[in-house]
């Protein structure tokens, strides 16, 4: 299962810590971005369609709708290329000592979230999934939360695909003693898994 999971690539860059191996890349599903480029699409055709209006019936100009259609079509194509990218470049990394978030917006925004697995004493999987179709295709959000020492946090993969899969796996690594645990802990940590789904809640 480990080798299914991991997406193609060098992501070695990402293991800092000594005897750190690398057990799981995950994107979101792909199917995210299917609504922001329908929605582009619509806008594109009507702006496109307004612009054929306006040039055909109040200011006759075939040259100027042309370089205006042009002009419409590479702003589509520039932001639907951005979706692409952000989502290309979003990333959760799990290791044998981190649990780690990277989002990459070129030239807007990085954000990097980082747990590290010996600092935690038990942990809390959710698994979510909104919908008939999310069910059906596999697809859902995991929460993950995490009793520190310090703070409890919370860590979410967002519209995971094969989501029962992946649960299974973060259950069973943490449970083998795969995931290296705190050495005064190592003996105690407490796992915990529920199910949500829009219905209800199953244990």
């Amino acid at each position: 299962m480990q080798n299914t999971m991991i997406t193609s690539g060098n992501w070695n860059v990402f293991l800092t810590l000594k005897d750190e191996k690398l057990l799981l890349v995950k994107r979101s599903h792909p199917l995210v971005l299917f609504m922001p480029m329908l929605v582009i699409g619509c806008l594109t055709i009507f702006f496109i369609s307004s612009a054929y209006v306006v040039f055909q019936d109040f200011f006759v100009s075939p040259s100027l709708f042309f370089v205006t259609t042009l002009l419409l079509l590479s702003i589509s194509m520039s932001v639907i290329t951005k979706s692409i990218i952000d989502w290309y470049f979003h990333v959760y990394i799990l290791t044998t000592r981190k649990l780690i978030e990277r989002k990459y917006s070129p030239l807007t925004s990085f954000i990097a979230n980082d747990i590290l697995l010996d600092r935690v004493n038990c942990t809390e999987i959710d698994l979510i999934n909104n919908g008939f179709f999310n069910e059906i295709i596999d697809n859902g959000d995991i929460l993950i939360t995490f009793d520190r020492p310090t703070r409890q946090e919370e860590f979410i993969l967002k519209d995971i695909k094969g989501s029962h899969e992946l649960v299974t796996y973060l259950t069973q690594k943490l449970m083998d003693g795969n995931i290296t645990p705190s050495a005064s802990i190592q003996n105690q940590n407490t796992i915990w898994f529920r199910q949500h789904s829009a219905s209800g809640i199953s244990n």
